[in-house]
């Protein structure tokens, strides 16, 4: 869904000019520059951000981001911040979100002091259909069923996924 990625990008480019402010005083007070942050997207939003996986899937819209977080803790409450604004929220349980084996993360936005990347659609799904499967189970059949995802079956089954639940 193209809402949610020019979304996405208006949030980390403010992100990003807070973390420029924040250097600039830290600077002039004589401190160190802050390290450049990391987000990787999972779940959902990684999935509608993906402008050929929302084109062939129905996608709910969700208000919670999924995000492994490697940022300044300074970062991480401003990001928080302007979540809020945009009536957002960061899910404090991402860490627990399994990756499976072999995913891949594409860089969606790569600004001077954050770099934001997002797991490949067919590992998030893995993820869904392995680790959710009652809340994901509609999501999973439309992906198995559109034939986009070369790998999907298989990948559900090495994992330990119940392929039947979605038959």
């Amino acid at each position: 869904m193209e809402v949610a990625k020019k979304q996405l990008e208006l949030i980390f480019k403010q992100l990003n000019e807070r973390v420029d402010f924040i250097n600039k005083e830290r600077l002039e007070e004589g401190g160190l520059r802050i390290s450049r942050a990391e987000v990787r997207l999972l779940g959902q939003m990684s999935l509608l951000v993906n402008k050929k996986v929302s084109a062939i899937l129905s996608l709910a819209q969700t208000a919670d981001i999924d995000a492994q977080l490697d940022m300044d803790s300074v970062v991480k409450k401003e990001l928080t911040s302007i979540l809020k604004k945009y009536g957002l929220i960061y899910d404090e349980d991402s860490k627990l979100i399994w990756i499976p084996p072999g995913a891949k993360f594409e860089i969606l936005f790569d600004l001077k002091n954050v770099v934001v990347k997002s797991i490949d659609p067919e590992s998030a799904l893995v993820s869904k259909a392995v680790k959710a499967p009652e809340k994901n189970k509609q999501l999973i059949r439309e992906a198995i069923a559109s034939g986009k995802f070369k790998t999907l079956i298989a990948r559900i089954e090495k994992n330990g996924g119940k392929l039947e639940f979605f038959a």
